[in-house]
C-alpha cells in the first residue's frame, strides 16, 4: 500500500523546506514514541542503500524528505513482492 503523498507534509519536526537532520529523520522514520537510532541509519547506508545525505558543512547534514520517501516506497514494493512469492 503507497505512502500518503502528503506524508512529507504531515511531518512537523524541524524540517525546512523538506529536508531533515539526522535526529528529526529518526523520529520522522521511527515516531515520536521510539525514534529511530542514528546507528540504524548509517547502518542502513551501508547495507540498504538508503539515501545518501547532503553535506552543507562540516557539521550541517541533511536529508531531502522526497528522497526519504521514495526510499521507504522502494522497500515497501520490494517487501509485498517478496511476501506474494512466499504465498
Amino acid at each position: 500500500m503507497p505512502l500518503a503523498t502528503n506524508t512529507a507534509t504531515a511531518y512537523t519536526g524541524n524540517e525546512t523546506a523538506g529536508y531533515l537532520n539526522k535526529a528529526s529523520l529518526c523520529v520522522f522514520l521511527g515516531g515520536k514514541e521510539r525514534p529511530l537510532g542514528k546507528s540504524t541509519i548509517n547502518d542502513w547506508m551501508k547495507v540498504k542503500s538508503f539515501p545518501k545525505p547532503i553535506r552543507l558543512s562540516q557539521t550541517l547534514v541533511l536529508w531531502r524528505i522526497s528522497d526519504v520517501v521514495q526510499w521507504m516506497e522502494t522497500q515497501a514494493s520490494a517487501n509485498d513482492e517478496s511476501m506474494g512469492e512466499a504465498e
